[in-house]
């Protein structure tokens, strides 16, 4: 369900075109490069110029999916969990009216309160995968130690709690997005019981970092996998590099380096 939005067809045709489209471009750049043709230096110009297009509408996309994934998810917590609460206190109280009346019935009702008050913890999950709330009002780390917490495996989040990590919210999100990715596919593809988010500041760079125990990921997934392309996409946006290797012993690490940070003066 967390993932639904990023991988509609809709979604993964519109990516798929851009990723071509980019791929086109960067071999034509290359080979009019080659020449000092001043038409040919145009059509250079040009096609920088489309590249920077399909650019800004890769991040125009992305925002897009961000602020829907942000009003299903408030619709969640807000309204639909709000009326199953509603819900639930309503069948507590109707149940101690049947228990009344007929007690072996008023047992089989009071059940229902936990079974709703179950429906509404799910929901918040789902709210929380959708839009991380915790995100915009706690920062990144304490996002990254709220996602290692609710997915169903052994995942751990180190940071270097003695040094401040502050990021832009828009850079921030992609991060916490990136972590989100890679978790699920080492849990879903790799089948990983163990995982471990990290989050540090090495030589002024900022390095998000996922480390697994699992099967590994397939040449395949590797080259063809949307979640890895989703990854991808993100780390261009921020002007990060990400890598996905295989880790000595087994598993799969998944790295995004930021450029070097400024200093403040």
């Amino acid at each position: 369900m967390k993932n639904e939005i990023v991988t509609s067809p809709a979604y993964r045709k519109v990516v798929a075109a851009l990723d071509d489209c980019e791929k086109r471009y960067d071999g034509l750049i290359k080979w009019t490069g080659a020449t000092n043709d001043l038409r040919l230096s145009s059509t250079v110009a040009i096609l920088k110029g489309e590249v920077e297009q399909r650019r800004r509408l890769e991040v125009e996309l992305l925002t897009a999916v961000e602020a829907e994934r942000q009003r299903i998810g408030q619709d969640l917590h807000d309204d639909l969990c709000q009326r199953l609460g509603a819900i639930a206190l309503l069948i507590g109280s109707l149940a101690k009216e049947v228990s009344v009346l007929d007690p072996k019935l008023g047992g089989k009702v009071e059940k229902i309160p936990s079974l709703v008050t179950e429906t509404i913890e799910s929901c918040r999950n789902l709210a929380r995968g959708l839009h991380p709330v915790t995100l915009a009002s706690a920062g990144l780390p304490a996002a990254l130690a709220e996602l290692a917490a609710r997915v169903p495996a052994d995942v751990k989040f180190e940071w270097p709690r003695s040094e401040r990590i502050d990021f832009e919210p828009a850079l921030a999100l992609h991060l916490y997005r990136i972590a989100e990715e890679a978790v699920a596919n080492a849990v879903k593809h790799a089948r990983a019981k163990s995982i471990t988010i990290g989050l540090a500041i090495v030589a002024e760079q900022p390095i998000l970092e996922i480390k697994d125990n699992g099967k590994g990921i397939g040449q395949k997934l590797k080259t063809e996998g949307m979640g890895l392309r989703n990854m991808q996409y993100r780390a261009n946006v921020i002007g990060g590099d990400l890598t996905v290797e295989a880790r000595k012993g087994g598993g799969t690490c998944v790295r995004c380096t930021l450029p070097l940070r400024k200093s403040k003066s």
